[in-house]
Protein backbone atom coordinates (compact mmCIF):
# COMPACT_ATOMS: atom_id res chain seq x y z
CA UNK A 1 0.00 0.00 0.00
CA UNK A 2 1.25 3.36 -0.81
CA UNK A 3 2.44 5.34 2.59
CA UNK A 4 -0.04 8.35 3.46
CA UNK A 5 0.61 11.71 2.14
CA UNK A 6 2.42 13.96 4.31
CA UNK A 7 0.73 17.29 5.45
CA UNK A 8 3.41 19.14 4.40
CA UNK A 9 4.64 17.96 1.19
CA UNK A 10 7.95 20.35 0.94
CA UNK A 11 8.90 19.33 3.83
CA UNK A 12 12.44 17.61 4.12
CA UNK A 13 12.30 14.61 5.29
CA UNK A 14 14.86 13.60 8.07
CA UNK A 15 16.44 11.02 6.52
CA UNK A 16 17.89 14.22 4.27
CA UNK A 17 16.90 12.69 1.21
CA UNK A 18 15.37 15.00 -1.65
CA UNK A 19 11.75 15.18 -0.87
CA UNK A 20 9.47 14.13 -3.88
CA UNK A 21 8.21 16.89 -6.25
CA UNK A 22 4.82 17.66 -6.48
CA UNK A 23 2.91 16.67 -8.83
CA UNK A 24 2.77 18.08 -12.43
CA UNK A 25 -0.40 19.31 -14.77
CA UNK A 26 -2.31 17.02 -16.81
CA UNK A 27 -0.92 17.02 -20.09
CA UNK A 28 -1.79 15.80 -23.72
CA UNK A 29 -0.17 12.91 -26.06
CA UNK A 30 -1.23 12.08 -29.77
CA UNK A 31 0.38 9.10 -31.62
CA UNK A 32 -0.84 9.18 -35.82
CA UNK A 33 -0.49 5.76 -36.61
CA UNK A 34 -0.35 6.27 -40.30
CA UNK A 35 2.04 8.91 -40.27
CA UNK A 36 4.15 7.54 -37.09
CA UNK A 37 3.78 11.55 -35.72
CA UNK A 38 4.09 11.95 -32.21
CA UNK A 39 2.63 15.16 -30.84
CA UNK A 40 3.32 16.04 -27.15
CA UNK A 41 2.18 19.17 -24.80
CA UNK A 42 5.04 20.82 -22.64
CA UNK A 43 3.49 18.92 -19.56
CA UNK A 44 4.10 15.63 -21.04
CA UNK A 45 7.43 16.24 -21.57
CA UNK A 46 7.86 17.58 -18.45
CA UNK A 47 5.93 14.69 -16.81
CA UNK A 48 8.58 12.20 -18.85
CA UNK A 49 11.65 14.26 -18.12
CA UNK A 50 12.63 14.64 -21.66
CA UNK A 51 13.95 17.38 -23.68
CA UNK A 52 11.66 18.67 -26.21
CA UNK A 53 14.31 18.56 -29.28
CA UNK A 54 14.10 14.86 -29.33
CA UNK A 55 10.87 14.77 -29.91
CA UNK A 56 7.98 12.71 -27.82
CA UNK A 57 8.12 8.74 -27.65
CA UNK A 58 6.88 6.51 -30.05
CA UNK A 59 4.61 3.56 -28.90
CA UNK A 60 7.29 0.99 -29.45
CA UNK A 61 9.26 3.53 -27.89
CA UNK A 62 6.86 4.44 -25.28
CA UNK A 63 7.28 0.65 -22.62
CA UNK A 64 10.72 0.61 -22.39
CA UNK A 65 10.55 3.64 -20.07
CA UNK A 66 7.76 1.58 -17.83
CA UNK A 67 8.90 -0.29 -14.95
CA UNK A 68 9.07 -3.72 -16.16
CA UNK A 69 6.08 -5.52 -14.32
CA UNK A 70 3.77 -1.97 -16.36
CA UNK A 71 5.15 -2.92 -19.62
CA UNK A 72 2.97 -5.90 -20.68
CA UNK A 73 -0.27 -4.53 -19.44
CA UNK A 74 -0.11 -1.71 -20.84
CA UNK A 75 0.87 -3.04 -24.07
CA UNK A 76 -1.52 -5.45 -24.12
CA UNK A 77 -4.67 -2.51 -23.20
CA UNK A 78 -3.43 -0.27 -26.32
CA UNK A 79 -3.58 -3.34 -28.04
CA UNK A 80 -7.25 -4.07 -27.40
CA UNK A 81 -7.95 -0.39 -27.26
CA UNK A 82 -6.91 0.30 -30.48
CA UNK A 83 -8.18 -2.94 -31.97
CA UNK A 84 -11.54 -2.83 -30.69
CA UNK A 85 -11.77 1.13 -30.27
CA UNK A 86 -12.78 1.33 -27.14
CA UNK A 87 -11.26 3.93 -24.49
CA UNK A 88 -8.70 3.26 -22.07
CA UNK A 89 -8.24 4.31 -18.56
CA UNK A 90 -5.46 3.37 -16.45
CA UNK A 91 -2.09 4.03 -14.14
CA UNK A 92 1.28 3.06 -14.80
CA UNK A 93 5.03 4.15 -13.78
CA UNK A 94 7.71 5.52 -15.49
CA UNK A 95 11.48 5.80 -14.69
CA UNK A 96 12.82 9.13 -15.93
CA UNK A 97 16.37 9.61 -17.17
CA UNK A 98 17.33 11.14 -13.69
CA UNK A 99 16.58 7.23 -12.16
CA UNK A 100 13.09 8.79 -11.04
CA UNK A 101 9.89 7.34 -10.79
CA UNK A 102 6.59 8.76 -11.43
CA UNK A 103 2.95 7.17 -11.78
CA UNK A 104 0.92 8.45 -14.09
CA UNK A 105 -2.66 7.80 -15.38
CA UNK A 106 -4.39 8.09 -18.46
CA UNK A 107 -7.18 8.53 -20.04
CA UNK A 108 -8.12 8.83 -23.61
CA UNK A 109 -8.76 6.13 -26.48
CA UNK A 110 -8.05 5.67 -30.49
CA UNK A 111 -9.46 7.78 -33.03
CA UNK A 112 -11.42 6.32 -35.21
CA UNK A 113 -11.07 6.78 -39.16
CA UNK A 114 -13.77 6.09 -42.19
CA UNK A 115 -12.82 2.72 -42.73
CA UNK A 116 -13.33 1.56 -39.10
CA UNK A 117 -9.59 0.94 -38.24
CA UNK A 118 -8.12 3.46 -35.74
CA UNK A 119 -6.16 6.69 -37.53
CA UNK A 120 -4.53 7.70 -33.96
CA UNK A 121 -4.37 7.57 -30.08
CA UNK A 122 -5.27 10.27 -27.80
CA UNK A 123 -4.46 9.89 -24.58
CA UNK A 124 -4.30 12.40 -21.49
CA UNK A 125 -1.79 12.16 -18.60
CA UNK A 126 -1.84 13.07 -15.47
CA UNK A 127 0.96 13.16 -13.16
CA UNK A 128 0.35 11.39 -9.97
CA UNK A 129 3.61 12.16 -7.72
CA UNK A 130 6.57 9.62 -7.26
CA UNK A 131 6.63 6.57 -4.48
CA UNK A 132 6.33 9.15 -1.73
CA UNK A 133 3.51 10.81 -3.22
CA UNK A 134 0.01 10.41 -2.05
CA UNK A 135 -1.17 9.52 -5.55
CA UNK A 136 1.59 6.92 -6.28
CA UNK A 137 -0.42 3.57 -6.62
CA UNK A 138 0.12 0.07 -4.66
CA UNK A 139 1.43 -2.80 -5.95
CA UNK A 140 2.26 -3.66 -9.74
CA UNK A 141 0.97 -1.04 -12.16
CA UNK A 142 -2.82 -1.90 -13.96
CA UNK A 143 -3.96 -0.68 -17.07
CA UNK A 144 -8.25 -0.79 -17.45
CA UNK A 145 -10.17 -0.16 -20.31
CA UNK A 146 -14.00 0.11 -21.14
CA UNK A 147 -14.46 1.45 -17.93
CA UNK A 148 -13.74 -1.95 -15.88
CA UNK A 149 -11.73 -2.25 -13.08
CA UNK A 150 -8.49 -1.72 -12.52
CA UNK A 151 -6.29 -5.25 -13.08
CA UNK A 152 -4.40 -6.74 -10.55
CA UNK A 153 -2.68 -9.83 -11.04
CA UNK A 154 -4.63 -12.31 -9.09
CA UNK A 155 -3.55 -14.11 -5.61
CA UNK A 156 -1.50 -16.77 -5.82
CA UNK A 157 -3.39 -20.05 -5.40
CA UNK A 158 -3.05 -21.09 -1.94
CA UNK A 159 -0.86 -25.26 -1.28
CA UNK A 160 -3.16 -27.91 -1.58
CA UNK A 161 -4.05 -31.27 -3.65
CA UNK A 162 -4.45 -29.56 -6.56
CA UNK A 163 -1.53 -28.00 -8.90
CA UNK A 164 -0.32 -25.25 -7.12
CA UNK A 165 3.33 -24.71 -7.89
CA UNK A 166 4.87 -21.95 -10.38
CA UNK A 167 4.35 -24.28 -14.16
CA UNK A 168 8.24 -25.16 -15.71
CA UNK A 169 8.40 -23.55 -19.27
CA UNK A 170 10.50 -24.12 -22.00
CA UNK A 171 10.62 -22.40 -26.15
CA UNK A 172 12.59 -23.79 -28.85
CA UNK A 173 13.09 -22.65 -32.33
CA UNK A 174 15.64 -21.19 -35.01
CA UNK A 175 18.23 -19.29 -33.57
CA UNK A 176 17.37 -15.71 -35.95
CA UNK A 177 13.81 -16.84 -35.62
CA UNK A 178 12.84 -16.60 -39.16
CA UNK A 179 9.69 -15.72 -39.90
CA UNK A 180 7.80 -17.55 -36.66
CA UNK A 181 7.87 -17.74 -32.75
CA UNK A 182 7.56 -19.82 -30.07
CA UNK A 183 6.86 -18.47 -26.71
CA UNK A 184 6.54 -19.88 -23.13
CA UNK A 185 6.08 -17.07 -20.63
CA UNK A 186 4.65 -16.62 -17.07
CA UNK A 187 1.76 -14.94 -16.21
CA UNK A 188 0.73 -13.66 -12.95
CA UNK A 189 -0.48 -16.01 -10.03
CA UNK A 190 1.21 -19.57 -11.40
CA UNK A 191 -0.36 -18.77 -14.80
CA UNK A 192 1.24 -19.45 -18.25
CA UNK A 193 0.68 -18.39 -21.92
CA UNK A 194 1.92 -20.93 -24.45
CA UNK A 195 1.55 -19.55 -28.04
CA UNK A 196 3.37 -20.15 -31.10
CA UNK A 197 3.09 -19.64 -35.24
CA UNK A 198 4.28 -18.22 -38.13
CA UNK A 199 3.16 -17.38 -42.21
CA UNK A 200 0.20 -19.77 -43.01
CA UNK A 201 1.88 -20.72 -46.01
CA UNK A 202 5.05 -20.13 -48.27
CA UNK A 203 4.13 -17.47 -50.20
CA UNK A 204 3.84 -15.36 -46.85
CA UNK A 205 5.98 -12.98 -44.93
CA UNK A 206 7.44 -9.87 -45.10
CA UNK A 207 4.86 -8.50 -42.85
CA UNK A 208 4.74 -7.92 -38.77
CA UNK A 209 7.73 -9.59 -37.27
CA UNK A 210 7.32 -12.26 -34.81
CA UNK A 211 8.26 -9.95 -32.04
CA UNK A 212 5.85 -8.19 -32.78
CA UNK A 213 2.76 -10.60 -32.55
CA UNK A 214 4.69 -12.48 -29.48
CA UNK A 215 4.66 -9.06 -27.47
CA UNK A 216 0.84 -8.18 -28.57
CA UNK A 217 -0.01 -11.81 -26.86
CA UNK A 218 2.05 -11.59 -24.13
CA UNK A 219 0.29 -7.73 -23.59
CA UNK A 220 -2.99 -9.49 -23.67
CA UNK A 221 -2.24 -12.45 -21.96
CA UNK A 222 -1.22 -9.83 -18.73
CA UNK A 223 -5.07 -8.21 -18.93
CA UNK A 224 -6.44 -11.80 -18.41
CA UNK A 225 -7.64 -12.07 -21.51
CA UNK A 226 -8.34 -15.72 -22.99
CA UNK A 227 -7.14 -17.48 -25.74
CA UNK A 228 -9.98 -16.97 -28.08
CA UNK A 229 -10.05 -13.26 -27.63
CA UNK A 230 -6.62 -12.48 -28.14
CA UNK A 231 -6.24 -14.56 -31.40
CA UNK A 232 -9.44 -12.06 -32.75
CA UNK A 233 -7.83 -8.97 -31.39
CA UNK A 234 -4.86 -10.22 -33.13
CA UNK A 235 -6.55 -11.08 -36.58
CA UNK A 236 -8.05 -7.77 -36.56
CA UNK A 237 -4.69 -5.93 -35.79
CA UNK A 238 -2.73 -7.61 -38.40
CA UNK A 239 -4.15 -5.04 -41.35
CA UNK A 240 -2.49 -2.23 -39.26
CA UNK A 241 0.47 -3.89 -38.58
CA UNK A 242 1.13 -3.97 -42.75
CA UNK A 243 1.08 -8.38 -42.38
CA UNK A 244 2.16 -9.87 -45.18
CA UNK A 245 0.10 -12.26 -45.55
CA UNK A 246 -2.28 -14.90 -43.03
CA UNK A 247 -0.52 -15.96 -40.38
CA UNK A 248 -0.91 -19.28 -38.25
CA UNK A 249 -1.42 -19.42 -34.76
CA UNK A 250 -1.60 -21.37 -31.52
CA UNK A 251 -2.43 -19.85 -28.00
CA UNK A 252 -2.83 -21.36 -24.77
CA UNK A 253 -3.74 -20.36 -21.61
CA UNK A 254 -2.82 -22.47 -18.19
CA UNK A 255 -4.61 -21.36 -15.03
CA UNK A 256 -2.78 -22.93 -11.96
CA UNK A 257 -5.28 -24.41 -9.53
CA UNK A 258 -5.84 -24.54 -5.41
CA UNK A 259 -7.54 -27.21 -3.36
CA UNK A 260 -11.08 -26.38 -4.48
CA UNK A 261 -10.64 -26.05 -8.36
CA UNK A 262 -8.43 -27.68 -10.78
CA UNK A 263 -5.98 -26.26 -13.02
CA UNK A 264 -7.10 -25.39 -16.65
CA UNK A 265 -5.68 -24.92 -19.56
CA UNK A 266 -7.79 -22.93 -22.40
CA UNK A 267 -6.58 -22.72 -26.29
CA UNK A 268 -7.64 -21.36 -29.80
CA UNK A 269 -6.07 -22.07 -32.67
CA UNK A 270 -5.93 -20.59 -36.13
CA UNK A 271 -4.55 -22.72 -38.72
CA UNK A 272 -2.36 -25.08 -36.59
CA UNK A 273 -3.42 -28.24 -34.59
CA UNK A 274 -4.25 -28.11 -31.05
CA UNK A 275 -1.64 -28.88 -28.26
CA UNK A 276 -1.12 -32.11 -26.93
CA UNK A 277 -1.31 -33.23 -23.10
CA UNK A 278 1.07 -35.74 -21.97
CA UNK A 279 -0.12 -37.83 -19.10
CA UNK A 280 1.63 -40.95 -17.28
CA UNK A 281 3.82 -42.20 -20.23
CA UNK A 282 0.60 -41.45 -22.35
CA UNK A 283 0.21 -38.64 -25.33
CA UNK A 284 -3.43 -38.34 -25.37
CA UNK A 285 -4.81 -35.18 -27.90
CA UNK A 286 -7.24 -32.60 -25.89
CA UNK A 287 -10.07 -32.39 -27.09
CA UNK A 288 -10.37 -29.78 -29.80
CA UNK A 289 -11.86 -32.05 -33.06
CA UNK A 290 -10.17 -31.42 -36.09
CA UNK A 291 -11.16 -28.24 -36.61
CA UNK A 292 -8.20 -26.17 -37.06
CA UNK A 293 -9.91 -22.93 -37.54
CA UNK A 294 -8.51 -20.23 -39.79
CA UNK A 295 -5.59 -18.52 -40.15
CA UNK A 296 -5.27 -15.09 -38.99
CA UNK A 297 -5.58 -12.16 -41.66
CA UNK A 298 -6.99 -14.60 -44.01
CA UNK A 299 -10.52 -14.90 -45.94
CA UNK A 300 -13.49 -13.79 -43.45
CA UNK A 301 -15.87 -16.25 -42.56
CA UNK A 302 -15.71 -19.05 -40.26
CA UNK A 303 -14.08 -19.10 -36.34
CA UNK A 304 -10.70 -19.97 -35.09
CA UNK A 305 -11.02 -23.43 -33.21
CA UNK A 306 -11.00 -23.77 -29.50
CA UNK A 307 -10.79 -25.96 -26.84
CA UNK A 308 -10.91 -26.04 -22.40
CA UNK A 309 -9.39 -29.44 -20.37
CA UNK A 310 -8.50 -29.46 -16.92
CA UNK A 311 -5.01 -30.52 -15.95
CA UNK A 312 -3.36 -32.76 -13.53
CA UNK A 313 0.14 -32.42 -11.52
CA UNK A 314 2.81 -33.46 -13.57
CA UNK A 315 0.76 -32.84 -17.25
CA UNK A 316 3.04 -31.78 -19.77
CA UNK A 317 1.56 -29.98 -22.51
CA UNK A 318 3.40 -29.90 -25.98
CA UNK A 319 2.38 -27.21 -28.83
CA UNK A 320 4.54 -27.10 -31.70
CA UNK A 321 4.43 -25.85 -35.52
CA UNK A 322 6.61 -26.84 -38.89
CA UNK A 323 6.72 -30.21 -38.31
CA UNK A 324 4.81 -33.25 -38.33
CA UNK A 325 1.11 -32.77 -37.87
CA UNK A 326 1.88 -28.85 -36.85
CA UNK A 327 3.22 -27.54 -39.53
CA UNK A 328 2.69 -24.13 -40.80
CA UNK A 329 -0.50 -23.53 -42.74
CA UNK A 330 -3.89 -25.06 -42.50
CA UNK A 331 -3.04 -27.75 -44.76
CA UNK A 332 -0.49 -28.67 -42.41
CA UNK A 333 3.22 -30.90 -43.81
CA UNK A 334 4.33 -33.83 -43.40
CA UNK A 335 2.11 -36.47 -42.90
CA UNK A 336 1.31 -37.12 -39.12
CA UNK A 337 3.17 -40.69 -38.48
CA UNK A 338 0.96 -42.96 -36.96
CA UNK A 339 3.47 -43.72 -34.26
CA UNK A 340 4.44 -40.10 -33.10
CA UNK A 341 1.94 -40.11 -30.28
CA UNK A 342 3.03 -43.06 -28.87
CA UNK A 343 6.74 -42.12 -29.35
CA UNK A 344 6.46 -38.88 -27.80
CA UNK A 345 4.75 -40.01 -24.66
CA UNK A 346 6.66 -42.08 -22.65
CA UNK A 347 10.25 -40.09 -23.42
CA UNK A 348 9.02 -36.82 -23.08
CA UNK A 349 6.77 -37.54 -19.75
CA UNK A 350 9.82 -39.28 -18.24
CA UNK A 351 12.15 -36.58 -18.55
CA UNK A 352 13.14 -34.43 -15.93
CA UNK A 353 12.35 -31.05 -16.15
CA UNK A 354 10.66 -28.93 -19.35
CA UNK A 355 13.55 -28.00 -20.93
CA UNK A 356 14.63 -31.77 -20.96
CA UNK A 357 10.78 -31.91 -22.37
CA UNK A 358 11.51 -29.50 -24.99
CA UNK A 359 14.66 -31.09 -26.62
CA UNK A 360 13.70 -34.55 -26.24
CA UNK A 361 10.32 -33.88 -28.26
CA UNK A 362 12.51 -31.62 -30.34
CA UNK A 363 15.06 -34.04 -31.41
CA UNK A 364 12.30 -36.57 -31.93
CA UNK A 365 9.92 -34.19 -34.17
CA UNK A 366 12.89 -33.37 -36.44
CA UNK A 367 13.65 -37.35 -36.63
CA UNK A 368 10.09 -37.78 -37.65
CA UNK A 369 10.00 -34.76 -40.36
CA UNK A 370 13.10 -36.53 -42.19
CA UNK A 371 15.07 -33.11 -42.07
CA UNK A 372 13.41 -32.02 -44.82
CA UNK A 373 13.91 -28.73 -46.18
CA UNK A 374 12.30 -25.61 -44.41
CA UNK A 375 11.34 -27.45 -41.64
CA UNK A 376 11.66 -24.71 -39.01
CA UNK A 377 9.82 -26.57 -36.11
CA UNK A 378 9.29 -24.58 -33.24
CA UNK A 379 8.01 -25.92 -29.48
CA UNK A 380 6.51 -24.39 -26.31
CA UNK A 381 6.27 -26.72 -23.29
CA UNK A 382 4.15 -26.37 -20.36
CA UNK A 383 5.03 -29.11 -17.26
CA UNK A 384 2.13 -28.52 -14.46
CA UNK A 385 4.02 -28.58 -10.59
Amino acid sequence: MHPAAHPDSTATPRNGARPEAPPAATGLAEWNLATDEVLWSPEVFALFGRDRDAGGLTLDQLPAQLLPEDQLPLQGMVTAALVDGHALVGEFRIVRPDGTVRAVRCSGGPVMGGDGHAESLRLSLRDLGGPNGPGFPGGPGGVRGRGEARSRPPAAPAPGPGPSAPPELAARGPADGGDGWADAFPLPGGGALLALGGPAGPAAGGGSGPAVLRDALRGMAMTGAEPARMLRLLDRMLPQCGSGGPVAALCCRYEAGDPGRPAVLAWAQAGLRGPLVLRGGAAVRLPAGSDRGRPLGGPSGGGHGAGRTELRRGDVVLCWTGGPDGADGPEGGAPDPADLADVLGPRVAGAGSAAECADLALGLLRSAAGERPGAALRLAVLRVG
